[in-house]
């Protein structure tokens, strides 16, 4: 009965770590155009104390967060999972965006939103840069 017991959970552990797994892989996500996760693309703000990826939450329901990377000289963002944990519809979010290599990326390279289609490779759109005073 024991083994019985540890066997279902620890089947049912690996299963739920794989799922989360699977949506914590860096790559190309949802589009950020279309209204679904964002009314309009978001922007990188530059402020007097940094950088910020900001936007206006779209039609989706679900919470999600961007994450970035440096990819091929620029820095590259995604959403590659929603989570069910709480609407946002509508509202204003940011992201700051911190660490030497990410922010020398984004002034060099420039800032890009990774979506998955075209399939297996995906696009990018470059994100406009705004200055915020």
């Amino acid at each position: 009965m024991q083994k019985t017991a540890l066997s279902l959970t620890l089947a049912l552990l690996l299963s739920l770590g794989g799922c989360v797994a699977l949506g914590w892989k860096f790559g190309p996500g949802f589009p950020c155009t279309g209204g679904q996760l964002f009314e309009a693309p978001p922007v990188v703000e530059h402020r007097v104390d940094g950088y910020y990826l900001a936007w206006t939450q779209g039609r989706h329901p679900f919470y999600f967060q961007p994450s970035y990377k440096v990819l091929e000289g620029r820095l590259v963002f995604s959403v590659v999972s929603t989570s069910s944990s709480g609407s946002l519809s509508g509202r204003q979010r940011e992201l700051k965006i911190e660490g030497k290599a990410n922010l020398e990326a984004l002034r060099s390279g420039g800032a890009f939103w990774w979506s998955l289609e075209p399939e297996p490779e995906g696009t990018f759109l470059a994100l406009e840069l705004v200055q915020v005073p």
